[in-house]
C-alpha cells in the first residue's frame, strides 16, 4: 500500500499505513531507553526528598560550602523545635534565621517527562492498532486514522521534546554559569558528577535523537528542490527517463558496493553508462504501466511469503489426493510419457519399461495447480545414466576450482619471475610447450590434469575461464568462472531475449527464431574470440598434438554454466563430439525449442529448490490475506507441522472465490493484467527462456542434505519459482562436489517416493480455524461507557490527595501541655503546637526583626526536612516505602485504566487491574503507620490527633477502594475480546465461551 500522504508533499515513504508497526517498535525503543533513564532519576528524586536535599537552605543547595555553615548540632537524636537551639556547628554562636525554598526544577521537569512518556506510548498503542486494521489490499479506515494520529505526532506531541531539551539545556548552562548557584562560595561536589545526571544527560541525547527527523525532512526536501529546479535540464522525463533514472541509481547502488568491498568484489569496468539499461527498461516496463499499484517493500516480502505457504498447501493437497485414492500407479499418476504425449497406447510398454528403471513422484505446476507426476530415477544399470552422473560428478570439482584455488594456485605457484600481483590475470603457455606434461594441478588433488591457458581478467564482457587437459578421463576441458563479482552481476540481469541468428550464420549453425540470455550472450562472443585468438584449442587438436582424440568438455557453474551452454552451441560445429555440464544454471538460456536441441549435448544439474523461474502467482496471495500484515508475521513465528498447512493457511488467507471484486486494488490489478496482456499481443516479452538440455534434479529426500535421489526433470517442472529457505544454500557449487560424488544411483528396487520430502501423516480431521475479530484501538471510544471515565477521574483525584499528604508537615498534630519544675511559671500549663509530616516537621520561629518571641502565641511553625544526621525509626523508613509502591503501583493502574477508555480487554486483564488497585489501597492505608513513631503521644501531657494530611491521605485511601470496586464490576460485567484458545487435536480456534457479557 502506499505512503500516507500528511500534509503537502509530506509523507510517510518509506512506510505505508500498514508498516507503521515498523515506526512503533523504534519509537517503542526510545521510549523504553528513556523509562530505563526516568525510573532512576525518578528514585534519585524521591531519596533527596527524603534526605531533605531538594530544599534550599537561605537559596544555597546542597553541594555548596554554605550550605554546611547552614548546619545544626543537636544531642540525643532529638529534632530541635525552635530555631533558638540551632547553633554553629563550627563557631558555637547564634545561627542566622534559616529559609527553607524546595527546588523546583527536578519535580517540573520530571512532571512534563513522565507526562510525555504517558502520551507518545498511548500514541504508539494507538497506531499500532490502527495500523493493524484492515488487510494489504483493503485498507478500510486504517489511512484516516493514522493520518490524524501522524499530524497530531508530528505538530503537537513533538513540542513536549522540545520544551524538555530547551529546558534541559537552559538549567544546565544557567547552574554552570553560576557556579551551580553557589555563588562566591566553594563546590563541595559537583552535582554533575551524580549517576542521576548521567540518566538525564542519556534522556535529553534521546530527545535530541528523536527530533532529528526534523532537520532530515527539511534537507530532503531542500536536496529534492534543487534537483527539480536547478538540474531540471539534466532530468529526462517520461517512461525512458524513469528508466534511466532508475539504472542510474542502481549503477550508484553497485559503485557504492565496491567502494564496502574495497574492490575485492570488482566493479572497476563498470561506468554506469548503458550497462544496466536493458534490465532498467525490462524492469521499467513491468512497472510502468498506466495502471499504477501501490505496493511497498513489505508488501513485496508478505506477497513471496504467503506465496510460499500457498506453495505448500498445494503440495499438501496433491499428497492427500494420491493417499485417499491408494492407486498411485494407476489413477493418479501420470507417466512422463503420458505427460507429454497423452497417447494411452504407449502406457503399457513404458510402464514395464519404467518398472525396471525405476520412478520416482515429483509435483509439478500445471494451470496454477499441483500435480503429481512420474518420473524416470537414475538407475545404476543403464549406461547412459551411470555416464552421466560419473561424468557430471568428475567435472564439477573444475567448475569449483575455477572460483578461488585454481588462480591462487597459478599466482603462487605458475607464476614464477613475474612480479606479484594483488590478483592473478592469466596463465599462458607458449603453443609449442602445449604438449609438455608439466604444470599440473597436483596440489589441488587433480595429478592428471595439466593447465594450458587460463584468462582471469573480469570485465563486462570478459568472462574468467580455463582450459584444461584432463589425462585421467582423456578430455579436454573449458571451465568457465561463474557470478564472483560487480560484473557479473550486472551481466546476470541482461536477461533479455537476444537472437542467435547472426551468431549462428558466423558460427555455422542455425540460429534464425532461436533466442538466448543477452548478458551470456556478449559474453560467450568474447570467449569465442578469445579462444580463436589464443590458438589454445587449435592446437591441442592440431594433427601432431597427443590430445587430438580427446573430446572437448565445457563446463561451469550458475552464469559460467549459461555461458558454458551458450558457448558449447557455437563450438559444436568445429568440435561435433562435445559435451557441457551446467552445474545449477539460470532458467533463462535458450529459447524452448532450441533447449530441446541442446538435449543433445548439454546436462543441466539443478539442486533441490535451486529454481530460477517465477510465475505469477504474488498478487493472487497478496489478494487472498484476509488479516493485517503484523498479525500474518506473528502467524509465521508459530511452529506447525507441514500436514497442518492447510488449516494454518485458513487462518490467514481467504479462498479464491471469496476475494472481493470491488476493492480498488483488485480493479486496478484487473486493468493492469488487461494492459500486460495487450502488450503480449503485440509482441512485448513475448519469448521465453528455459533451462537447456537435459535435466538431472537432486532431490534432498532425507531433508537433513545427508541423501540425494536424481532423477531425469522435465523442464516444465521449473516454470515456477519454488519459495525456499534452502534456495540460497542449494545454489552453492562448492557443497555440490561433495554430493555427485557421494549420490548412488537406485539399484533393482522399484520403489516411489515423493520428490520434495519424505510423505507425512495425513490427517483427515483438520478444521477450519475461526477468523479472529480486528481490535482497534480508538482513542476515547469507550467501549465501557463512562465508568472507567469517572474511575480515571478519581484516581487522579487519589493520587493528587496522596501527593498533597505527604508534601506538607501537618500529617499528624501534637500539643504539648508545659508543666514541671523546669518550666518557666510565665507560661506553665500552657500549651505548644507542633506538626509533624511524612518527610518534615513545623519548626517553630519568630518572624520578627529580632527573631525573638514574648509569648508562645508568637511562634510559628515553618516546615523544614529532618535534619541530615536525625535518625529516623523503623515505621518511618516502612511508611517511605509503602507510600512510593502505593504511588509506582498507582500510576500502573491509571494507565491500564485510561487504556480501557480505547480498547476492550480481557477479563484477566480487569482481574489483574482490580488487583493493583488493592494493593494501591492496602499500601495507602499502612502508610498511616507513621503515628507509631510518635511515641511520646502516649504521655498523658501530650495531645496527639491526625492533620489535614492523615485526612488526605484516608481520603485518597477510600477513593482507590472505590475504583477497584469499579475495576471488579467490570471484571465481572463487563464485555470482553472473544480470544481464540487452540485445541487440543488439530491447530485450529474455537471460540472460549466462559468470558461472554456485555456492560
Amino acid at each position: 500500500m502506499p505512503a500516507i500522504k500528511i500534509f503537502r508533499s509530506l509523507t510517510t515513504r518509506p512506510f505505508a499505513s500498514d508498516d507503521m508497526h515498523i515506526v512503533c517498535c523504534i519509537l517503542s525503543l526510545y521510549r523504553a531507553i528513556q523509562l530505563i533513564c526516568l525510573v532512576p532519576m525518578g528514585i534519585g528524586g524521591y531519596l533527596a526528598r527524603i534526605q531533605g536535599k531538594q530544599y534550599l537552605v537561605n537559596g544555597v543547595p546542597s553541594w555548596c560550602a554554605q550550605y554546611e555553615l547552614y548546619n545544626f548540632t543537636y544531642t540525643d537524636n532529638k529534632i530541635p523545635i525552635f530555631e533558638e537551639e540551632l547553633t554553629r556547628q563550627q563557631s558555637g554562636i547564634a545561627a542566622p534565621k534559616l529559609t527553607y525554598e524546595e527546588d523546583s526544577f527536578w519535580n517540573d521537569f520530571m512532571g512534563a517527562a513522565v507526562a510525555y512518556w504517558v502520551i507518545d506510548v498511548a500514541w504508539i498503542i494507538m497506531v499500532w492498532f490502527s495500523a493493524s486494521i484492515g488487510t494489504p489490499t483493503e485498507p478500510m479506515r486504517r489511512d484516516k486514522y493514522i493520518r490524524r494520529l501522524a499530524i497530531f505526532k508530528m505538530f503537537l506531541s513533538n513540542l513536549y521534546p522540545v520544551a524538555l531539551l530547551v529546558l534541559g539545556i537552559y538549567h544546565v548552562y544557567y547552574r554552570r554559569s553560576n557556579n551551580y548557584g553557589c555563588g562566591e562560595s566553594e563546590v563541595l561536589y559537583y552535582p554533575d558528577s551524580d549517576v542521576w545526571y548521567s540518566f538525564f544527560c542519556a534522556l535529553l541525547v534521546s530527545y535530541a535523537l528523536e527530533l532529528l527527523v526534523w532537520p532530515a525532512i527539511v534537507v530532503n526536501k531542500v536536496v529534492r528542490t534543487f534537483r527539480i529546479h536547478i538540474f531540471r535540464r539534466s532530468r529526462v522525463e517520461g517512461r525512458g527517463g524513469k528508466a534511466e533514472r532508475f539504472e542510474r541509481k542502481l549503477g550508484c547502488l553497485l559503485k557504492c558496493l565496491q567502494c564496502a568491498t574495497r574492490g575485492k568484489m570488482g566493479g572497476k569496468d563498470l561506468k554506469n553508462r548503458g550497462e544496466l539499461a536493458e534490465f532498467a527498461s525490462h524492469i521499467m516496463d513491468l512497472l510502468n504501466n498506466e495502471t499504477k499499484l501501490d505496493l511497498v517493500m513489505t508488501d513485496m516480502y508478505v506477497g513471496f511469503r504467503v506465496l510460499s505457504l500457498i506453495q505448500a498447501e498445494m503440495k499438501m493437497k496433491a499428497i492427500k489426493s494420491m493417499s485417499a485414492a491408494n492407486k498411485m500407479f494407476r489413477e493418479k499418476v501420470r507417466s512422463r510419457h503420458e505427460c507429454d504425449k497423452n497417447e494411452l497406447s504407449d502406457i503399457a510398454p513404458v510402464r514395464r519399461k519404467l518398472r525396471r528403471r525405476g520412478s520416482m513422484f515429483v509435483l509439478e505446476m500445471r494451470n496454477d495447480q499441483v500435480e503429481v507426476c512420474e518420473r524416470e530415477v537414475l538407475h545404476e544399470s543403464f549406461d547412459s545414466d551411470r555416464a552421466a552422473m560419473t561424468e557430471g560428478a568428475h567435472f564439477v570439482r573444475y567448475a569449483s576450482l575455477i572460483y578461488v584455488k585454481l588462480p591462487y594456485c597459478v599466482m603462487t605457484e605458475f607464476a614464477e619471475g613475474e612480479e606479484e600481483e594483488e590478483e592473478c590475470s592469466g596463465f599462458r603457455r607458449e603453443l609449442d610447450a602445449l604438449f609438455c606434461r608439466d604444470f599440473r594441478l597436483t596440489s589441488l588433488d587433480c595429478e592428471h590434469t595439466m593447465l594450458c591457458y587460463a584468462n582471469f581478467v573480469n570485465g563486462m564482457v570478459a568472462t574468467p575461464y580455463c582450459i584444461l587437459v584432463d589425462e585421467e578421463v582423456e578430455k579436454v576441458v573449458v571451465v568457465v568462472r561463474g557470478t564472483r563479482s560487480i560484473e557479473d552481476l550486472v551481466v546476470d540481469v541482461q536477461f533479455v531475449p537476444e537472437s542467435l541468428a547472426k551468431v549462428g550464420t558466423i558460427c555455422g549453425f542455425d540460429g534464425a527464431g532461436h533466442f538466448c540470455h543477452k548478458g551470456f550472450l556478449a559474453r560467450c562472443k568474447w570467449m569465442y574470440n578469445d579462444i580463436k585468438k589464443n590458438k589454445v584449442l587449435k592446437t591441442l587438436y592440431s594433427e601432431r598434438s597427443p590430445f587430438k582424440d580427446f573430446p572437448l568438455v565445457l563446463c561451469g557453474h550458475s552464469l559460467g554454466a549459461g555461458c558454458a551452454s551458450i558457448l558449447a552451441l557455437m563450438l559444436r560445429p568445429s568440435f561435433p563430439s562435445l559435451k557441457c555440464f551446467a552445474y545449477e544454471p539460470p532458467g533463462c538460456i535458450f529459447d524452448e525449442e532450441m533447449s530441446k536441441k541442446s538435449e543433445e549435448f548439454v546436462t543441466s544439474f539443478i539442486r533441490h529448490d535451486d529454481l530460477e523461474m517465477l510465475r505469477e502467482g504474488f498478487f493472487d496471495a497478496l489478494l487472498r490475506i484476509k488479516v493485517p500484515k503484523i498479525k500474518l508475521f506473528f502467524h509465521w513465528r508459530t511452529p506447525h507441522s507441514d500436514s497442518f498447512v492447510a488449516v494454518r493457511n485458513a487462518m490467514v488467507l481467504r479462498k479464491r472465490e471469496d476475494v472481493r471484486k470491488d476493492t480498488s486494488f483488485n480493479q486496478k490489478l484487473e486493468l493492469l493484467k488487461a494492459e500486460r496482456a495487450e502488450k503480449n499481443a503485440k509482441g512485448v516479452n513475448q519469448v521465453q527462456l528455459f533451462v537447456p538440455g537435459k535435466i538431472i534434479h537432486l532431490v534432498d529426500h532425507s531433508l537433513d542434505g545427508q541423501g540425494y535421489t536424481p532423477y531425469w526433470a522435465n523442464r516444465s517442472e521449473f516454470n515456477q519459482l519454488v519459495i525456499s529457505k534452502r534456495m540460497y544454500a542449494d545454489h552453492d557449487i562448492h557443497s555440490l562436489v561433495d554430493i555427485l560424488r557421494e549420490t548412488q544411483l537406485g539399484g533393482t528396487n522399484n520403489s516411489a517416493s515423493l520428490a520434495f520430502f519424505n510423505p507425512p501423516q495425513i490427517r483427515e480431521d483438520e478444521e477450519d480455524a475461526a477468523e479472529d475479530d480486528v481490535v482497534l484501538f480508538s482513542c476515547c471510544s469507550n467501549p465501557y461507557g463512562k465508568l472507567p471515565i469517572v474511575l480515571w477521574i478519581l484516581g487522579l483525584g487519589a493520587q493528587a490527595l496522596s501527593t498533597a499528604a505527604v508534601a506538607d508537615c501537618d500529617f499528624f498534630s501534637a500539643s504539648f501541655t508545659l508543666a514541671g519544675p523546669d518550666i518557666d511559671e510565665s507560661v506553665r500549663n500552657e500549651s505548644l503546637n507542633m506538626t509533624f509530616g511524612l518527610y518534615s516537621y513545623g519548626r517553630l520561629g519568630c518572624d520578627n526583626e529580632t527573631s525573638t518571641c514574648a509569648e508562645l502565641d508568637d511562634y510559628t511553625a515553618t516546615c523544614v526536612p529532618f535534619p541530615p544526621d536525625y535518625e529516623v525509626g523503623q515505621t518511618v523508613k516502612a511508611a517511605w516505602a509503602f507510600q512510593a509502591v502505593a504511588a509506582i503501583i498507582g500510576y500502573v493502574a491509571l494507565f491500564m485504566i485510561a487504556i480501557a477508555m480505547c480498547f476492550i480487554y480481557r477479563q484477566r486483564t480487569w482481574l489483574v487491574i482490580t488487583i493493583l488497585l488493592l494493593l494501591t489501597t492496602l499500601f495507602q492505608g499502612l502508610v498511616l503507620i507513621f503515628k507509631k513513631e510518635l511515641t511520646f503521644c502516649s504521655d498523658p501531657l501530650v495531645a496527639c490527633a491526625i492533620g489535614p494530611g492523615s485526612i488526605k491521605m484516608i481520603a485518597s485511601t477510600v477513593c482507590w477502594f472505590v475504583i477497584a470496586i469499579g475495576a471488579g464490576y467490570l471484571a465481572k460485567k463487563g464485555k470482553f475480546k472473544q480470544y481464540p484458545k487452540r485445541s487440543s487435536g488439530a491447530y485450529g480456534e474455537h471460540k472460549d465461551d466462559d468470558d461472554d457479557g456485555e456492560s
